[in-house]
């Protein structure tokens, strides 16, 4: 008896995008440190920074171009992007438009302290962000197996007893097997108001950061040949199951 199960594919797919969270948090860690590296540029009164590292400069404009640089270095190579993307679309996408305008070459903006500040916020903000997604995968990634776990035993089980023709089985064993399938519907229902009660949720990591975990299940599996492996995979083995059981009672109205 083989049962189609999509939780397999949906694991693997939330495995890598904990892969892909977890290198860009650490994107974003070494941006913000390069990032107070970046000296401010002498304009306007404001005191340049200090001098002596790599991403420093005095000129107008150049504060900018340092931190294009470490941003280019840092969050967009880590990134799983098309080579023509360019590293304002990628800076607008991450840390916002207004961020990126005042970023851009063309712009001419000085790169004053008060500005390297409002960059640093928005770099963090994007880490609350991303780290409260890293929370929800990994929730994720829990829900999903104990899911895999209680279907791979009732599907054990449903294989083992097909093995054993219903024709070979007394009145009392078409019995007990009836029961035991009954048993393994509570499971499923159990595991569907469960997964239910999950999706209905979200992930808070930050006052100002949360995440709905049914938005995240329709990112996650945009992809996949259903929405959601979990209620699939419990719809697929009800269905079994209840087949199973009007091929008991048959029997057993022929036994009685």
């Amino acid at each position: 008896m083989t049962v189609e199960m999509h939780v397999p594919a949906a694991s693997e797919r939330v495995a890598d995008e904990r892969e892909a969270v977890a290198a860009k948090l650490t994107a974003y860690d070494s941006f913000v440190e390069r990032l107070r590296d970046v000296s401010t540029d002498g304009v306007g009164g404001d005191a340049p920074g200090p001098v002596g590292t790599t991403l420093a400069t005095t000129q107008q404009g150049g504060g900018c171009a340092a931190v294009r640089e470490a941003f280019a270095a840092t969050v967009r190579s880590a990134e799983s992007v098309d080579d023509d993307e360019s590293v304002f679309e990628i800076l607008a996408s991450e840390l916002g438009e207004e961020v990126a305008v005042a970023l851009a070459p063309t712009t001419g903006s000085a790169f004053t302290p008060q500005f390297r500040e409002q960059v640093i916020e928005a770099a963090t903000e994007r880490r609350w962000q991303l780290r409260t997604m890293a929370t929800a995968l990994e929730r994720e990634a829990a829900a999903l197996d104990t899911a895999s776990d209680v279907f791979a035993s009732i599907r054990r089980w449903l294989e083992r007893a097909d093995e054993t023709p219903l024709t070979d089985l007394d009145f009392d064993g078409l019995r007990s097997r009836h029961a035991r399938l009954d048993d393994h519907l509570d499971r499923c229902a159990e595991r569907a108001r469960e997964r239910q009660s999950f999706l209905d949720g979200s992930t808070s990591e930050h006052a100002h950061v949360g995440l709905g975990h049914r938005c995240l299940v329709s990112y996650l599996y945009e992809d996949l040949p259903v929405e959601y492996p979990v209620l699939d995979g419990v719809a697929t083995l009800v269905a079994t199951c209840e087949r199973c059981q009007r091929n008991v009672r048959a029997h057993l109205t022929r036994c009685a």
